[in-house]
């Protein structure tokens, strides 16, 4: 983050401060396992909501061929490229809203959009690629604390600097898409 201002700096953590408070709102909104001490998932969508999956290089293919799409639609149509250092690159789930913003870098602004993972299905509480989700949705539990803490668990730490060039070889840190600009 060494790039920013003191002022990017003092946003961001206002950003990030407010996102969080607004996850612990949604919390109480969603019929989550670990309010109820279950151990099972119950499909409330709030891990969907507020921390979509984060694929690992190795896991963006299946997911392409179970869609029977080639991994360039899929990033075009369904991914956004987020850094969490502004050094490793790495390929997400776009959140539902982020459509005009898809295959390419998300604006830091957009970082903290609303909206379920763009795979959640509302109506139905799943996700449209379960057999094939990313180990982000297999391994990180609401219900364990300890896992959702490890973040060699988290989809982002399988990521090298240079992986982003295998999925967009014309990469650019500064490429952004013109994309409506939301407020800080």
């Amino acid at each position: 983050m060494s790039d920013l201002s003191s002022g990017d700096i003092s946003n961001y953590r206002a950003l990030t401060a407010e996102y969080e408070s607004y996850c612990r709102e949604q919390a109480g909104k969603h019929f989550m396992a670990s309010k109820f001490n279950f151990k099972k998932c119950q499909c409330c969508g709030y891990c969907c909501l507020c921390y979509p999956c984060m694929p690992r290089p190795d896991e963006i293919s299946p997911v392409a061929e179970y869609l029977n799409i080639s991994v360039k639609e899929l990033i075009d149509r369904y991914m956004v490229v987020d850094t969490a250092d502004c050094q490793t690159f790495f390929l997400r789930w776009a959140k539902a809203g982020q459509e005009d913003i898809t295959g390419a870098r998300i604006p830091p602004r957009r970082t903290y959009d609303r909206g379920y993972c763009i795979f959640f299905d509302k109506d139905k509480k799943t996700c449209f690629i379960h057999p094939v989700r990313p180990d982000d949705a297999k391994i990180i539990k609401c219900w364990d604390d300890r896992q959702s803490r490890d973040k060699k668990l988290w989809g982002m730490s399988g990521w090298k600097q240079t992986d982003i060039y295998r999925f967009i070889p014309d990469f650019s840190t500064n490429y952004f898409r013109k994309s409506k600009e939301k407020p800080i």
